[in-house]
């Protein structure tokens, strides 16, 4: 049965091993605003620090015993890193030819509240709501805003390939629980690496 607590802390810390690596940008669609790829997990990031990041998370859930049907053996981290590197991949992936249907980027407008010379509890706020905004929003060809469907349909759908490999397939109740947690928080691990470079003035 899975402890909730251990799995959700497993699953974060492997979205924000994986989102917070993402500074690679992207060129804006012509005639659109500024535009990223904060919110893109992988997207622009060089070989090494990707690795880093999915190093770091397999290293954590080895050391939490997250799944319990992996031992915590050579051979259980090597499931562990093979799953990190298979659910980035597969998003990746998945996302890339989301962006090849819709040529949508996530949309970064100057977050001029979050910058120093504030209250931190105001700066704080305003990275947030720039995070969401880069992560929830996109911009087409034509600057309209739109859903970052590219994005987040990126993430449901890795997630539920992911499971694939996952002992939770084996119980409907428990591959369910795994596919919302994965996603939930990899989109929550996205707003943070948003909100953080909002406050970093990028």
């Amino acid at each position: 049965m899975i402890r909730a607590p251990r799995w959700a802390a497993a699953v974060l810390w492997a979205g924000t091993g994986i989102t917070a690596q993402a500074q690679g940008l992207s060129p804006a669609p012509r005639g659109a605003p500024s535009t990223d790829t904060t919110g893109q997990h992988i997207g622009g990031t060089s070989a090494r620090t990707m690795a880093l990041g999915l190093v770091s998370a397999s290293v954590w859930t080895q050391a939490i015993g997250v799944p319990e049907k992996w031992p915590r053996t050579w051979r259980g981290y090597g499931y562990r890193l093979s799953d990190q590197v298979g659910f980035a991949l597969t998003e990746k992936g998945i996302q890339a030819g989301l962006s090849s249907v819709m040529p949508w980027r996530s949309e970064v407008r100057p977050c001029d509240a979050a910058r120093g010379g504030r209250p931190v509890f105001a700066r704080t706020a305003a990275a947030v709501r720039c995070g969401l905004q880069r992560t929830f929003v996109a911009a087409d060809a034509r600057g309209a805003r739109r859903p970052n469907a590219p994005l987040l349909g990126a993430i449901v759908a890795a997630s539920v390939v992911s499971l694939a490999w996952r002992p939770e397939r084996e119980s409907a109740r428990k591959g369910q629980l795994f596919v919302l947690t994965r996603a939930g928080l990899s989109t929550g691990a996205s707003v943070v690496a948003g909100s953080v470079r909002a406050w970093q003035g990028r």
